[in-house]
């Protein structure tokens, strides 16, 4: 998820996440319009509306892929190794500055317009754009058009060097999902879920951490 930035013209609260939102799902209709301009559709491999079980299929990959590299990042988080660490108290801080105000609601809405949104513009615009371009569509010709996603993805979440290596490495994942099923509402929710798991949980934690200081005092 790119880090939203609040605007210095909008209030706290329903105003910052409305701005958020429209961050995000801007990037998709900044993808849909270049595609108009490279005549290439980014859209193409989502699922009929109609095809239930396609939506079906799709659903099941998006939530075991979302949450298994949502565990796989709270697993890494926790390496006593200093350089993550680091990452990990500057990511509370962030996710604090940020998502705080937040409520459970926001933050799905946020991370599925994160997940509509970028995966329009990184897999289904820059990697299925590339790999319309080679030959065929075996892993080698597509590693480039992979690679360049993810490193496009990282890119656009720059908080630190680890952090963008870190998002690199998702997007890397994501691209190899992509490549796998061609279906580019699994990589939507795939990375919807694994958001909104990640900004879900933080939100617990937090409320735990409040309740605790609470009984303390």
């Amino acid at each position: 998820m790119a880090p939203p930035k609040p605007s210095p013209t909008l209030g706290p609260d329903n105003s910052a996440l409305t701005y958020a939102v429209l961050v995000e799902l801007s990037l998709g209709l900044s993808a849909i319009l270049i595609g108009l301009f490279l005549g290439f559709n980014p859209r193409q491999d989502l699922p009929a509306w109609w095809d239930g079980p396609a939506i079906l299929k799709s659903l099941g990959i998006g939530l075991l892929v979302g949450s298994a590299l949502a565990l796989g990042m709270e697993l890494v988080s926790r390496l006593p190794i200093r350089s993550i660490q680091k990452l990990e108290r500057s990511m509370q801080s962030q996710l604090h500055l940020l998502l705080g105000p937040m409520s459970v609601p926001d933050l799905l809405l946020l991370s599925l317009s994160a997940g509509i949104g970028e995966e329009l513009l990184f897999r289904g615009l820059i990697q299925g754009w590339w790999m319309s371009l080679a030959e065929s569509q075996m892993f080698l010709e597509s590693l480039p058009a992979m690679a360049l996603s993810a490193i496009c993805f990282g890119l656009a979440h720059p908080l630190s060097k680890a952090y963008i290596a870190l998002a690199t490495f998702a997007g890397f994942l994501f691209a190899v999902l992509y490549w796998a099923t061609r279906d580019l509402l699994a990589c939507v929710l795939a990375h919807a879920i694994y958001d909104a798991i990640i900004c879900v949980y933080w939100k617990w934690t937090q409320s735990q951490l409040a309740k605790k200081n609470q009984t303390d005092v």
